[in-house]
């Protein structure tokens, strides 16, 4: 299976994309600068472009069978960049008649019978005052994956440490509470697995431990 990976270039992106690779996936990192080569394997196919150009994220998107997509937020990025690069790759997807599509954001996004820690209400609250954007954009990209009709999964975490021990295990809950940090290696790992979990399709699980 190839897989295509938006935000490849992230140092999520970079964990996800390694790992895919070490599991025998066939993959295509879409990356915003070229300068991000020297963190992959040399037989990893690369296609440098801009998430928020419909073009760019189509012809990526139609050489593959499965989508994850870690972008972020760098400098000077779109206030609605998740949102709007979303709503690129979903309508990509949809075109070229790939269904499996994994998406990674932060707890900030709700759902009902969420059961998040006090520690998770507090980070997040203090978030919303700070970059209230930042929550917006988590909550609107998710909503444009709900309504794709995709076979999606969403993942959230509630702080990206930068641990870089390898990983056993972890546990995914369908509400938290979310473990504390949670390290970029360990959300590869869970990103890589499901996607041929049909358990999560449709779901958006909290990495809980």
């Amino acid at each position: 299976m190839k897989i295509c990976i938006f935000g490849a270039d992230g140092r999520t992106g970079v964990e996800v994309v390694n790992y895919a690779k070490k599991q025998g996936f066939e993959v295509l990192a879409f990356v915003y600068s070229e300068s991000s080569n020297k963190y992959f394997p040399k037989d990893i196919e690369i296609k440098r472009g801009d998430v928020m150009d419909y073009n760019s994220v189509f012809e990526a998107v139609k050489k593959c069978e499965a989508v994850i997509s870690v972008i972020g937020h760098i400098k000077g990025s779109d206030p609605l960049m998740q949102t709007k690069g979303m709503k690129n790759i979903v309508k990509a997807m949809q075109e070229s008649g790939v269904k499996r599509l994994l998406s990674l954001t932060g707890t900030g996004a709700r759902v009902e019978n969420d059961n998040p820690s006090c520690i998770d209400k507090v980070l997040n609250f203090f978030v919303k005052m700070i970059d209230p954007e930042r929550i917006k954009d988590g909550v609107e990209h998710v909503k444009v994956i709900r309504n794709s009709g995709l076979d999606w999964t969403v993942v959230r975490v509630l702080k990206l440490s930068k641990k870089d021990t390898e990983v056993d295990g972890y546990k995914l809950t369908s509400g938290g509470p979310a473990e504390l940090q949670t390290s970029r290696k360990k959300v590869a790992k869970v990103l890589i697995d499901l996607i041929d979990d049909k358990n999560f399709i449709g779901k958006l699980p909290v990495i809980s431990g």
